[in-house]
């Protein structure tokens, strides 16, 4: 396909983004902790066959920034070996996540032979070991004492579990039905995902799926790029400080000069503060986050939440 004709355009875009709402009614409908079935701390996605974010649930934002930074993760370890009804998992804030508590969840949806996307999962869980319930200690000045560290792994391999790692979660954990148990509605939420975007193929052929799901990236950077051009070019700085970080009583200043140059936006975070002592440090994919949440909240709320939304968008 070489144009886009807009009533197909609209079908596509609010059919993948119902299979993203579908996803996160499949987690509340099976999670087992109160973190996920009440207070919601999870996040459901679909990404393209490069990784790209192309429609998310409407769950809570700030998981989502650090997905594509997650998904680049497991194309790098699984690229070349990416299987039907694998479910890749990882955890580990230095490869993509946010911290230990949330994990990872992508499954590989294929069409015949051919990879469509993905269908993604993050979610806050119950505990993930260390030297407190939760896996979130104030005393914490390194991540061995945060909890288990889990690399980009595969969960399931040709829809078989890995027991080895699943059993290594339940010795390690203080509510292993719990986090099992969230585990597991997190693989039924990405198989909701799978299937819907496999219907969503089925329903207007693969090659024109394909085609819009690129097109869709591409319309919200032209809409995204246009709402930046009609602000006013510029420097703007703010810093403010955190009190401390339980260790030190120092300040923690925190600044950002935003440059808006024509249709692009750039955060410039020096004079930050670099890494501290206490546990409250912010990785690099949680900081995209940040962005890309004030500028989809500030900017026109009809643009797409997808990646096109992030590429006029710098850090």
């Amino acid at each position: 396909m070489t144009k886009r004709d807009p009533i197909t355009f609209e079908l596509m875009q609010h059919a993948i983004a119902t299979v993203a709402d579908q996803m996160a009614v499949t987690v509340v409908r099976t999670a087992r902790s109160t973190v996920s079935k009440e207070v919601l701390d999870f996040s459901t996605a679909l990404c393209n066959a490069d990784g790209e974010l192309i429609a998310q649930g409407l769950c809570i934002p700030l998981l989502l920034g650090s997905m594509p930074a997650a998904m680049r993760t497991i194309l790098e370890h699984f690229g070349n070996n990416l299987r039907r009804d694998d479910v890749y998992v990882l955890n580990n804030p230095y490869e993509g996540g946010s911290h230990l508590p949330d994990v990872y969840m992508f499954k590989p949806v294929f069409v015949g032979e051919s990879l469509l996307g993905f269908s993604c999962t993050v979610m806050h869980h119950a505990d993930m070991g260390g030297i407190a319930a939760g896996g979130i200690s104030p005393a914490a000045t390194e991540i061995f004492q945060e909890g288990l560290c889990i690399p980009p792994l595969r969960l399931f391999e040709g829809g078989k579990p890995n027991e080895t790692l699943l059993e290594i979660l339940k010795r390690n954990v203080r509510v292993p039905e719990k986090v099992i148990g969230d585990l597991y509605s997190q693989v039924a939420a990405c198989t909701e995902g799978e299937e819907g975007l496999i219907r969503v193929a089925q329903e207007y052929g693969l090659e024109t799926t394909r085609w819009y799901l690129r097109d869709l990236l591409d319309y919200a950077e032209e809409r995204t790029r246009q709402a930046i051009a009609r602000l006013p070019d510029g420097e703007f700085t703010f810093r403010d400080h955190l009190d401390d970080d339980g260790m030190s009583p120092e300040p923690i200043p925190i600044c950002v000069t935003l440059k808006k140059q024509g249709d692009e936006l750039t955060a410039d975070f020096t004079g930050t503060s670099p890494q501290v002592k206490g546990a409250i440090n912010m990785t690099r994919s949680f900081t995209l986050y940040c962005l890309y949440f004030v500028a989809r909240t500030v900017l026109d709320p009809d643009i797409p939440s997808n990646a096109g939304l992030f590429r006029p968008l710098r850090i």
